[in-house]
């Protein structure tokens, strides 16, 4: 397997990051903290899910993630010359939502988390524990292997091989098996005595003799029940009819009673309209009466319309009187405004010399100056103290942090004391420290005093400011005074304008009253003519109406005619439905009689299902208690099966623990063989032939072949114990890959295992892993030590942003 690309998004500590990965030894270096190994955990979490990543299910999620916004990881790889790709994202708030996807060249094979995860375990040959046993190695695991502890590096090993869970675990669950086994026979064993205590094999025969005589009483009660059902069914379609006939007899008198219902509105209709044509005589006489009242109309609306005429110009005249009479009181309005301004504008002037002489004596100004530069003057002044306040503000910031500083440096003094390391320089301080402390304390004096000088002139120049900030209030009421001056000579300008205005206004005012009063327009005159022609038009209207009404005295006769036909009409509809009603007789005397047929067979019928019922139970009580006997008897012949099968699973149990026993020794020998002829190539191959046999004894201690002779691992230096260490932790990822038809080459992945080596035993261990590119060409090393940047084909460094936030830079 070898890794091409780790996207991640929201998980832990990246919020949006992708990872390239590079053939070759990649070093992942940054501080503690910034998340290099949720590198590795994501890989684990991609393939495995979140269980492999040792990490608690609350902490997947980026803590700056969106409430709505889920955890995403993508890893890209490929096995044997194929492509793969797994898409994983988790989410946990009141429901936990996970899935995955998983592609093979592109093309997706499996979807949701069971089947990819099905799918990561075909393509990979191991689950999470043996993959992660067989790629990575943290920097315990080295120190494990160089442990010097009696059977430390056993436990190591057997855990590592899965050999543990088969030589303990195996055996305790045996055990535990065996006692299990043992306690369910003895149960099995009670509760066979039981059974063969309560069964009685006479009375299976009696209770079979019973159920045959109840099955003859049900055939019988079944064909009494079949004669009732027909019959009960002959009186339900005696009842239909019957319904059916009411229906139809009720039908027919509702449209005859429907008929004569219609026959006296017809009548009522006829008699109105009749009233109607002999009311229309009375009408032609009104009418007559009305047409000469009528005949005067013309000359009425006619005089009307010319004295509304005359109206119409008398009100318009009068309208644009009292126009011009409002225009001369607006007029006359501004006239007293525009004076009150000029007293304004008086007033301003004075005002102003008392500005400049307040504002000269503020700046200290001697001699004239141009209200312009005056505004010049001050706003240099005011820009001045604000610079110098900020000044200030700004020095008293730093010395509030050289303050902190010095304190800082002051506290972890006093905490190392006379025998520890100096903050600043990293040297012992020794007989220095007292030198050193006072230093500290007239430092810390110094930025004292200059502190409370900053803030005297700093409150020296804040009082200068509120005067300064009086002065442009006073330019701001300068500059209003000098802007109404220019004024001035416009308003006197409008008032004489507006003063000849009004003359002219007066004038046209006198114009209009001598029109309207030329005109002689009688309001009393117009009031009479106007109520004679609204007298005369309501004659009008009654007139018309009256014509209206007796020209529809034709359609009233031919409306009569037609009432007089339906009338006829209705009669003949009426005599055939009396003919029809006779001709089809009907009888409710009939329903009472069959309503009592049918209660009779329903009693019948009742007492029948009731007798059946009775005898049915007494079947299905019968045929329980057989059931139940055969049950017995078949439970009794499970119990014998399973107790012959109890027994021999406690003798199979014991001596799976024997073979297992025998077992654990077998395979602890065939992999301590392969383990260590595996890590004697390595070390070959990484000391460049010095070493070439590599020992272990049962409890996986190390002895090394040194020319003729075999040593213990701690006789060597620690250069070359890290190279015996990584050669076993090798040799074993090797010997897992092959167990599980691992066969092409993979990743290998080393976590600070530069932890606590010096310059030379780092670059010892560098040099042993160059060794095995061939076999594993993509190492990926995570550190962090910054002077490991230069020493990798490819450095990925690991920081955090302001933000939190974790972020990976590749650096040349």
């Amino acid at each position: 397997m070898i890794i091409d690309r780790l996207t991640l998004r929201n998980f832990k500590r990246f919020r949006n990051e992708t990872i390239e990965f590079s053939d070759g030894i990649t070093g992942i270096l940054g501080n503690n903290g910034t998340g290099k190994s949720s590198i590795v955990q994501a890989i684990f979490f991609a393939l495995y899910g979140v269980r492999a990543t040792g990490i608690a299910p609350d902490y997947i999620v980026s803590s700056f993630a969106a409430p709505k916004d889920k955890c995403e990881v993508k890893l890209e790889f490929s096995v044997d010359g194929e492509q793969y790709t797994v898409i994983r994202t988790f989410k946990k708030g009141k429901s936990v939502q996970h899935d995955a996807e998983f592609y093979r060249n592109g093309k997706l094979s499996a979807k949701e988390v069971g089947p990819v995860e099905a799918e990561v375990r075909r393509t990979l040959g191991m689950g999470p524990v043996d993959f992660k046993n067989t790629i990575y190695a943290g920097q315990k695991d080295l120190l494990t292997l160089l442990e010097s502890t009696p059977g430390k590096r056993k436990e190591w090993f057997l855990k590592a091989l899965g050999i543990d869970y088969l030589s303990t675990e195996s055996q305790k669950i045996l055990k535990e098996r065996v006692d299990a086994a043992e306690s369910d026979l003895r149960l099995l064993q009670g509760e066979l005595f039981s059974i063969r205590g309560r069964l009685d094999p006479e009375d299976l025969d009696r209770i079979q003799a019973e159920l045959l005589a109840t099955k003859k009483e049900i055939a019988a009660y079944e064909k009494e029940s079949t004669s009732l059902t027909k019959k009960k069914d002959n009186v339900y379609k005696a009842i239909q009819d019957f319904t059916a006939h009411k229906v139809e007899h009720t039908r027919r008198t509702e449209s005859k009673n429907a008929l004569s219902r219609e026959r006296m509105g017809l009548r009522h209709h006829h008699d109105d309209l009749a009233h109607r044509l002999v009311s229309l005589s009375d009408l032609e006489q009104e009418c007559s009466l009305l047409e000469v009242q009528v005949a005067a109309y013309p000359e009425k609306k006619k005089q009307l319309e010319y004295m509304r005429d005359l109206k119409g110009q008398v009100d318009r005249l009068s309208t644009e009187h009292q126009f011009i009479r409002r225009e001369c009181a607006t007029i006359n309005e501004r006239i007293g405004r525009h004076r009150e301004q000029i007293a304004v504008f008086d007033k301003d002037a004075e005002n102003a010399e008392i500005l400049r002489t307040e504002i000269r004596d503020t700046l200290r100004i001697v001699g004239t100056v141009s209200d312009p530069h005056l505004e010049t003057l001050a706003a240099a002044k005011i820009q001045e103290n604000n610079l110098s306040i900020g000044t200030y503000i700004e020095r008293q910031k730093h010395l509030a942090k050289d303050r902190e500083k010095l304190i800082a440096d002051q506290k972890a003094l006093e905490a190392a004391g006379p025998d520890g390391t100096c903050p600043l320089c990293r040297q012992k301080l020794g007989e220095h420290y007292p030198a050193i402390e006072q230093e500290f304390l007239s430092q810390l004096a110094v930025i004292e005093d200059e502190a409370l000088n900053v803030l005297a002139t700093q409150e020296k120049l804040t009082k200068e400011k509120a005067t300064l900030d009086g002065i442009t209030t006073k330019l701001a009421g300068l500059r209003i005074c000098i802007e109404s001056q220019k004024q001035l000579e416009g308003i006197e300008k409008e008032l004489a304008d507006l003063l000849t205005m009004l003359q002219e206004k007066e004038t046209v005012s006198r114009e209009k009253e001598e029109s309207i009063a030329a005109l002689h327009f009688d309001p009393g005159a117009f009031t009479a003519t106007e109520k004679e022609v609204t007298d005369i038009e309501s004659v009008q209207k009654r007139y018309n109406e009256l014509a209206r009404q007796l020209a529809k005295a034709g359609e009233i006769q031919s409306q009569l005619k037609a009432v007089k036909t339906r009338i006829a009409e209705n009669e003949t509809a009426q005599k055939e439905a009396e003919a029809l009603i006779e001709k089809n007789p009907f009888d409710p005397a009939q329903g009472p009689l069959l309503e009592e047929q049918l209660a009779q067979v329903n009693a019948a019928q009742r007492e029948a299902d009731t007798g059946l019922a009775r005898v049915t139970e007494q079947v299905r009580h019968a045929e329980e208690k057989i059931a139940a006997i055969h049950k017995e008897q078949a439970k009794l012949a499970e119990l014998e099966e399973r107790t012959k099968a109890a027994s021999e699973e406690i003798d199979l149990l014991k001596l799976t623990r024997s073979v297992i026993a025998d077992y654990v020794i077998y395979l602890m020998q065939v992999v301590r063989s392969r383990i260590e002829g595996e890590v004697s190539r390595i070390v070959s191959e990484i000391t460049g032939g010095r070493y070439e046999q590599v020992l272990l004894d049962d409890d996986f201690n190390l002895s090394i072949r040194d020319i003729d002779d075999d040593y213990p691992i701690d006789r060597f230096s620690g250069g070359e114990q890290d190279d015996i260490a990584v050669a076993l932790r090798i040799a074993l990822s090797r010997y897992l890959a092959e167990l599980h038809n691992v066969h092409e080459s993979t990743l290998l992945i080393f976590d600070e295992i530069f932890g606590s080596q010096d310059e030379e035993r780092r670059n010892n261990l560098l040099t042993a892993l160059r060794t095995q590119e061939s076999r594993f060409p993509q190492i990926i090393l995570i550190s962090h030590i910054p002077e490991m940047q230069g020493e990798f084909e490819t450095t990925l460094v690991v920081e955090m942003g302001a933000d939190l936030a974790s972020r990976v830079k590749v650096v040349e």
